[in-house]
């Protein structure tokens, strides 16, 4: 059994029993947690803000994942609403340790504008079936930006970051990858809201790969995007697209009704050295989500969806659920739902079930632990099917100027027929970080990417980076 099997399965137990492992330990805290949240507030850094430590006055989304979001510079979490905190928590940017959030206090609440810039030099190596060398080192500059604008009823956040391979590894000349965010949200009346999203990047696959790690929020927490890491495409340049509009309605303080329609692209360039052709993908869907307070620690959930393809054989897709979000104390949240799924044969299976699950535990202001598994459907065109479980997990570690962190994650498709087999893809990203200052940091790690199956690649790739980082504080405006 070579090291790439041993590596899979190992990762496929972690993810498998991660929830089942990490729940003893956490619920064992629980009562101490509990115990000490009232003491810990008042002295604590920024934490998630929470039901008991949001103010009378706080806005609708103060409670829910749309009061943060992740950088895409540095994968890092902002608040997007200002929190309760003391003066001996000033944030002192966005190179933070952990989950230390960029927020502002209430009178602070205004434009700013968020930027930073990290440098590093990549050694490419263990590279199989990707069409390219080995042994390569090249050059990485990530420029970031990001302008927050808060309204009256609502804000806009819209972000930018690219990564610049002036020596990229797989042509030598120069390559770019780029990718932009808008998200925003605000209130029609007191019962009323609406929410719209909008991200996308285009650029070069390699350059992709050299770039910071894609992050997701959930429970207030930076998680690793299996989905969108554990692909690796044969491709020279690749298109991405997301965009969703929601409305929202207040029920009452204990309920909440929202709707969601979204559209979803895809786009791989051929690569003509290797004789492969374009492909294109593109869905759309919407859903409808029952939100229900139980107690201020517990919340029951209800939903439906329904998604389609809209290029190559039809594709349809329609389910629901039911699920459960509770947070076991001052600093565990557990999120578990699932629910039949049913689909035409065109997609896959023609029946089969979505399902997630996720159990964060947050240790101070630097540490956690987390853990994800999914079954969900899928519109990565290349997996050959539509059907995908993903598991991640994660830790940081803090210990004075130095963070230790580490993201893993593995991907499976289902395949449509016998001819074509399945996507399988996994990735490990070991990381160090070291403060110089409060406002630059120095950074290395390693990442390795591995996949096999579908009509995208078989192969694996491996990065030794080192580099600095410098995000100093934001600028505030008006």
């Amino acid at each position: 059994m070579n090291i790439n099997q041993v590596t899979k399965r190992a990762l496929l137990t972690l993810c498998a029993f991660a929830l089942l492992i990490c729940a003893p330990a956490v619920l064992a805290q629980t009562a101490s947690d509990i115990s000490k949240s009232n003491s810990s507030d008042a002295t604590a850094p920024t934490q998630i803000t929470t039901r008991e430590s949001a103010p009378p006055d706080a806005p609708w989304y103060a409670n829910s994942d749309g009061a943060y979001t992740v950088s895409l510079g540095t994968g890092q979490l902002i608040s997007l609403y200002p929190q309760p905190r003391n003066d001996q928590s000033i944030p002192n940017g966005e190179y933070v340790e952990g989950q230390q959030s960029v927020s502002l206090k209430s009178k602070d609440y205004k434009y700013q504008m968020l930027y930073g810039l990290s440098a590093s030099s990549v050694y490419t190596n263990s590279i199989g079936g990707v069409g390219t060398g080995s042994d390569l080192v090249s050059t990485s500059i990530n420029p970031y930006l990001a302008v927050f604008m808060p309204t009256p009823t609502g804000r806009f956040l819209l972000q930018y970051s690219t990564v610049i391979n002036p020596n990229d590894t797989q042509s030598g000349g120069p390559q770019a990858y780029h990718t932009v965010s808008l998200g925003s949200m605000g209130a029609i009346s007191d019962r009323w809201y609406w929410t719209a999203s909008l991200s996308g990047s285009y650029g070069s696959e390699s350059a992709r790969l050299q770039g910071p790690l894609s992050f997701l929020v959930v429970q207030s927490t930076p998680i690793a995007d299996t989905t969108s890491t554990a692909v690796l495409l044969r491709a020279r340049n690749v298109a991405f697209s997301e965009s969703s509009v929601g409305l929202g309605w207040l029920k009452s303080r204990r309920d909440k009704i929202s709707f969601t329609a979204f559209h979803i692209y895809t786009g791989i360039q051929s690569d003509a050295t290797n004789g492969d052709v374009a492909s294109h993908s593109n869905a759309i869907g919407g859903r409808m989500e029952y939100v229900r307070s139980l107690t201020q620690r517990i919340d029951l959930r209800s939903y439906g969806e329904t998604e389609s393809v809209l290029n190559g054989p039809t594709c349809n897709t329609y389910g629901g659920g039911v699920g459960i979000g509770a947070r076991l104390s001052h600093s565990v949240e557990l999120d578990v739902r699932g629910g039949p799924q049913w689909s035409t044969a065109t997609c896959g299976a023609p029946q089969s079930a979505n399902f997630s699950a996720s159990l964060v535990k947050n240790f101070g202001s630097q540490d956690r632990v987390y853990a994800t598994v999914n079954r969900q459907f899928s519109t990565i065109s290349g997996l050959s099917g539509h059907w995908e479980d993903d598991a991640s997990i994660g830790f940081a570690k803090g210990y004075r100027r130095l963070t230790f962190m580490t993201d893993a994650g593995y991907l499976r498709g289902d395949a449509v027929g016998t001819i074509v087999p399945a996507y399988h893809g996994y990735f490990v990203a070991p990381r160090v970080r070291y403060k110089i200052l409060n406002t630059m940091g120095f950074s290395a790690g390693y990442r390795s990417f591995h996949g096999s199956g579908g009509n995208l690649v078989s192969g694996n790739l491996s990065y030794a980076v080192v580099g600095v980082e410098w995000y100093p504080a934001p600028l505030h405006f008006r």
